[in-house]
Parts: structure tokens; sequence; C-alpha cells
């Protein structure tokens, strides 16, 4: 039984708590009652036997008793005994009355047969014995001799019961007991799956709430909790406080890293510009170059710390409409329009602050180089959230795309910035599990697509 049961549980562990439970109910229900049967059918089947060996040894008695010997020997039997059975032929209820091989008296259901008494052996005890009737038939028998006055020797007595009887009276109770405990185990592996499903709701309730507080719906898990279950609660919610004041204290500190930092280069920056030659332009440049590291490496770990992080969802329509407002605003001059098809009811997995960055840079940079329209649309399947920004400008060659987004690479020289827009758009992108894609759009120009986890 050990090896079976360590072959069930390697199979259980990869299924869910609930599954685990009920299996393992249901097999110890099974293994209970198929045990349980089994004993009983044993216990019935020896009382069965017993049962028709008392019943057998009293028609012996009975006819030891109604033996009677003449003053001459002979023997009369003064009555029969008056079981039914005895009157059938072939019933296996025989019983014979001997004197040494010699047949004195048998029951009418033997008719012309004869019980087969060779193997018998003679005790004080009177045990239940093995005989064979006519054609072969198995009996259980009781066998006795016995002494009479007047007798010239002893009588043997013997009564039968068939042996098939019992095995069927076994059958019987076995064919009703397994109905019984096939209802019985029906009923136990219901109760079981409903007192487990009863008992692991607060479980479901659990994932549930964290399942709403990683999509922003809630910040913490409900109190109302039974109490087996409550410091369980209590830990995860206590751990939900503890990162998320971790987390701003990281970005506080960032933060005044970032502001401890820019300051100084802000200053050597104004003070390079007055200086002329080549060593004013060298120091002018490598103070860009550390801006812009800056930049980058703190941009990574800002987001590093809070990528997986739950409770945070963005709603794209706000933050798009109001990047666009501001676009707009800053381009008006150039006539360019803005097109949104398809940003309602969908949310972005993550800070407003980080998709307001890789949005922005992928909008102000299709504004660039748009001639008159920029498209945004925005799609979500298999919890993937995919912004599409696209215009309708020059475009790019295939094999620029892998030029234009490394940091600091700009195909135009002439127009505004450092290059770091793309760049730092896919970092954030990748470190939230999405990516940046470009290609050829249909209106002509840059097609941008920006995958992001959807809430």
């Amino acid at each position: 039984m050990d090896s079976d049961i360590n072959s069930v549980l390697p199979n259980l562990m990869h299924r869910s708590l609930t599954k685990r439970i009920i299996t393992l109910s249901i097999f110890w229900i099974v293994i209970a009652l198929l045990v349980t049967a089994i004993l009983l059918g044993h216990f019935y089947r020896q009382h069965i036997e017993e049962h028709y060996d008392a019943h057998v040894f009293t028609h012996v008695e009975e006819l030891v008793a109604a033996v009677e010997t003449g003053p001459d020997g002979r023997i009369v039997l003064t009555r029969q005994p008056t079981d039914p059975r005895f009157s059938r032929k072939g019933s296996g209820w025989y019983w014979e009355i001997l004197s040494g091989e010699r047949s004195l008296e048998h029951s009418a259901s033997l008719g012309d047969g004869r019980l087969d008494l060779s193997n018998i052996v003679f005790e004080e005890n009177h045990d239940v014995q093995t005989v064979f009737g006519p054609g072969g038939q198995k009996l259980r028998a009781h066998v006795v001799n016995v002494s009479y006055p007047n007798a010239p020797g002893s009588l043997t007595v013997v009564a039968t019961a068939p042996e098939m009887a019992i095995k069927d009276d076994v059958h019987d109770f076995y064919a009703h007991i397994s109905t019984s405990f096939l209802v019985l185990g029906i009923g136990l592996s219901v109760a079981v799956i409903m007192q487990v499903r009863v008992a692991l709701k607060p479980l479901n309730a659990i994932q549930s709430g964290i399942s709403d507080i990683k999509a922003g719906k809630t910040e913490r898990l409900p109190r109302d909790f039974p109490k087996d279950v409550q410091p369980l609660v209590d830990e995860l919610n206590f751990l939900l406080d503890h990162n998320e004041t971790l987390l701003k204290r990281a970005r506080n500190q960032l933060g005044d890293l970032a502001h401890s930092v820019k300051n100084p280069l802000t200053v050597i920056r104004n003070e390079a510009r007055s200086l002329s030659g080549p060593q004013g332009q060298l120091i002018l440049d490598q103070s860009h170059v550390m801006a812009n590291s800056i930049d980058h490496y703190l941009s990574r770990a800002r987001i590093y710390g809070k990528q997986d992080a739950i409770g945070y969802r963005t709603s794209v329509r706000s933050v798009i409409h109001d990047l666009s407002f501001a676009v707009e605003h800053i381009h008006k001059s150039r006539g360019v329009t803005i097109e949104l098809d398809c940003i309602e009811d969908k949310w972005f997995r993550g800070e407003s602050q980080d998709l307001e960055e890789m949005a922005g840079n992928l909008i102000d940079n299709a504004f660039k180089w748009a001639k008159s329209k920029v498209r945004i649309s925005c799609s979500s399947d298999n919890n993937q959230l995919t912004l599409f920004i696209e215009d309708d400008g020059p475009g790019i060659a295939d094999e620029e795309i892998e030029t234009i987004t490394k940091r600091g690479k700009r195909l135009d020289e002439t127009s505004p910035g450092h290059g770091q827009g793309l760049g730092i758009t896919e970092d954030i992108a990748i470190l939230y599990g999405g990516s940046l894609e470009l290609g050829k759009s249909g209106m002509g120009g840059l097609r941008a697509a920006l995958i992001l986890p959807a809430a």
C-alpha cells in the first residue's frame, strides 16, 4: 500500500491544493470502504458457516434421539427430521444412518445416491468435515458415532448442508454491501468536495484580493477573514506596506542623487560654454555624456525596483490625451493634426510617469517628422497592451531601424535633441517585460509599436 501511495502523491504535486485534498480524501475513502467490505464479508462468511453448521448439528442430534433399538437389535427410526429440504432430491441437505458401510436409513433427498465418507476422520469434538454427495457435490457435514443398547455395534449418523448455499449467501451479501458502500462512498465524496470548497473559500478570496491589488483596483486585502486565516492576511498587508515604504524611500534617494549631481553638471556646462577652443568643447561634450548616463541609469534603477510590483494601473486614454494636447500646443505652428483611435478602456500595468515618458518620446518624435498627421491607436490581447504611434513623414530604411534605437544615435544631426528618446523608451519597455518595435507605417512614415503589460 505504501508503494501505491508513493506513486499517487507525485502525480498530485502539480495539481491545485483543492484537487490534492479532494483526490487524497476520496482515495482514502475508497481504501477504507474496500477494507471494511472485505472484513465484513469475512465476518459474515464466518457467521453464516457457523449458522449452517449449528443447524446441521441440530439435525444430527435429532436423528440420534430418534433412533431406537429393539430386543433383537433391529434399528428403528421413530421420526425423521422435519426440514423440507431433506425431501428435495439433490438439495444438498442430506442425512444418513450407517452401520459400518451399510446404509440403514437415508433422506429422500439422496434418492439412490450415497454419501462418500471415505475421507471422514471420527473425532470426539465433532468438527465440521467436508464430504461429497451425489455427482461430486461438495458438502459440509457433521458425523458422529453412536452406540445403542442391544445393537451389535456403533452406528454412524451423518447430516450435511451444501457448500454452494453458503457461497451464494456470501455473494448476495457482497452484492448488497457493494451497492450500499457505493452509495456511501459517493455521499462521502460529495461531502468532502463541499467541505473542501467551503473550507478553502478564504484562500480563494485572498487570491482574488491579490489579483485586485495587482490590477490596481484596491490597495490592501480586506480584514473580514476567519480568525485562522486573518494572521496570513495581516502579514500580506504588512508586506505590502513595507514594500511601498521601501520603494518610496528608494525613489526619494534617487531623486536627491539626481538633483545633487545635475546641478553641478549644469554649472560645469555653463562654464564650458564660456571657454573657447577645443578644451571647452571637450568639457561640454563630456558633461553631456555624464548627464545622459545619469539619466539612463537613474531611470533604469527607478523602474527596476517596481517593474513587477503590484498595485500600478494607468489609464492609457488619460495619458495619451494629456500628451497629445501638450505636443499639439508645442508644434501648433507646423499644423500637424493628431488622430486617436481605440484607446478607450485600455489600461497599462505600471506607473503613469513611465507611460508618459515612453509615449511622450514616441509622440514627440512622430510630430518632429510628420508632414501633416500623426495617428495613435491601441490594442490589448492576452494581458498584453500594444500602443501604435504612426506619422506620415519620410520614414526610415529598414537597415537604419537598429541604428536609431541606440542611445545617442540620430539619423538627422540637424534636428534638436541628443538621441536619447527612443533608447530610453526601449529600456523602460524592456524593464516592464515589453519591447519597442519600429517599422514602416501605412501612412508612409515611421510606425512605432510599444508593447507593454496590460492591466
